[in-house]
């Protein structure tokens, strides 16, 4: 995607259902990222592949000394120069994932890649590529918007979607080039370069997110504790824990 597409996409974080994208979305890849950095302890230095509206960033900006964000939009990237001025050990690169390279080689403790996957042409060659920014006893984070999650399912049902893999309005609105399932996921992955440590699902949902709108933060937060205890075939997004070993 070019940086014209990258911009008229980022366009999407400011309309009123890419708000409420924010609070779900944001929000729950920002506790399931909090929960597998700290179980497997990994809160020195991280490069954040995307910005998108900046919640997932404000929410582990403290528990990092060192954040590097990585984002092809420079729309994007010049709000959050603006939102997130006042904080230290903070870079903004704007520049796309495949071209990124660290300062003098540097490398971190952990990568954060979140509902990226599925923008990119080539996704392997990105994750690929990003085993190179990682110490060796650093971790990898992916998250994708999941193909059987039970509304993709209920989509089906209704005739919405003629199959759950199927690119929804949404998804093209925003640039998704395909819809993960866990399988696909591992098998990419692998493809890359790293081991999985570990896998799973999280978040429920049953509708569309405009139905969702007005849904307060604690019913959002119970599904996600809920989801937690789930199959991941039924959540809403997937996620896989990397080594670069």
């Amino acid at each position: 995607m070019n940086s014209k597409n990258l911009n008229e996409s980022a366009k999407f974080y400011g309309t009123d259902i890419g708000k409420v994208n924010a609070q779900i979305i944001g929000n729950s890849c920002a506790m399931l990222n909090m929960e597998m950095l700290t179980k497997y302890s990994r809160f020195d230095s991280t490069i954040l592949l995307g910005i998108g509206d900046g919640s997932l960033l404000e929410q582990i900006l403290s528990k990092f000394k060192e954040v590097t964000v990585v984002e092809g939009s420079d729309r994007l990237v010049n709000e959050a120069k603006q939102r997130f001025a006042s904080h230290t050990g903070l870079q903004f690169v704007n520049e796309h994932f495949e071209n990124f390279q660290p300062a003098s080689g540097k490398k971190v403790s952990s990568i954060l890649g979140n509902h990226v996957l599925e923008h990119l042409e080539k996704p392997v060659d990105v994750i690929e590529q990003s085993r190179k920014w990682l110490q060796s006893d650093g971790i990898a984070i992916f998250t994708v918007p999941s193909a059987t999650s039970l509304h993709r399912r209920i989509g089906v049902e209704l005739g919405i979607l003629n199959q759950i893999n199927d690119l929804s309005d949404q998804d093209q609105l925003v640039g998704h080039k395909r819809v993960y399932d866990a399988n696909q996921l591992k098998v990419d992955v692998l493809n890359g370069g790293y081991s999985v440590v570990e896998e799973g699902g999280f978040n429920l949902k049953l509708v569309s997110q405009a139905q969702m709108a007005d849904w307060p933060a604690e019913l959002h937060d119970a599904i996600y504790r809920i989801s937690r205890r789930c199959p991941e075939e039924m959540c809403s997004n997937l996620y896989v824990v990397c080594s670069p070993k």
